[in-house]
């Protein structure tokens, strides 16, 4: 049974509600309070796990949130899916992407939270919210985005979990290597699946509409 455009963009409507709701509520509690429980509590697991093949492995799967690599990858992927004749998924994916770069850095001159002590990686500017974190939701979206060139429903499948678990991935080496904190990590993820909600929101509108002139026009042609 195929899926209707209007159940879809509900859908979408309370993905993006909720996250919101999960920022705004991590917001609150970070400017509210230096320290929050569940912030040392994530580095204190990190501690009891660390093993320096995990500091590799961690240094290695963290750069999967850097904007030059995740931009790339949305890049490219935008580019397979018009030549699939879906304009309004591949905007989507773009304009969410850009939606989550300005929001974060946005975000981080506003709130303004310094970085965790004794971090293992390099780290510079405001910690909240994680932009390697926000970022590498971009994974998932560019899964989800590539679903209309794959054939399979396995296959499908498989590229959205790939898709999500880098984005849990990378949030949390940011925490095991002490460049953010757990909040910082959730805050970022948080934001950029409203962000690319809102994005997609906007595409389906704007496919809708574009349907609708045309379908408006071809009735126009008709004796």
């Amino acid at each position: 049974m195929p899926v209707r455009r209007g159940s879809v963009s509900w859908l979408l409507v309370v993905v993006a509600v909720t996250a919101i709701a999960v920022f705004v509520a991590l917001t609150i509690a970070v400017t509210g309070s230096s320290s929050l429980a569940f912030d040392s509590r994530a580095f204190e697991i990190g501690e009891d796990v660390r093993a320096p093949w995990l500091d590799t492995a961690a240094r290695v799967v963290t750069t999967l949130g850097l904007i030059a690599i995740v931009g790339s990858a949305v890049l490219v992927g935008a580019a397979v899916v018009i030549k699939h004749h879906d304009r309004a998924r591949a905007g989507a994916v773009v304009v969410g992407a850009a939606l989550v770069w300005i929001s974060v850095w946005i975000v981080k001159l506003v709130v303004d939270r310094p970085r965790p002590p004794d971090p293992l990686v390099h780290t510079s500017g405001q910690s909240y919210p994680s932009a390697h974190a926000a970022n590498s939701v971009g994974w998932l979206a560019l899964a989800i985005a590539l679903t209309v060139v794959i054939p399979t429903r396995a296959g499908r499948i498989a590229a959205i979990t790939c898709g999500a678990l880098l984005a849990v991935f990378v949030g949390l080496s940011r925490i095991y290597l002490r460049a953010h904190y757990a909040s910082d990590v959730l805050a970022g993820e948080a934001l950029a699946v409203a962000m690319y909600a809102l994005a997609t929101i906007g595409a389906v509108a704007w496919q809708s509409r574009r349907e609708s002139a045309i379908g408006g026009a071809d009735s126009r042609l008709l004796p």
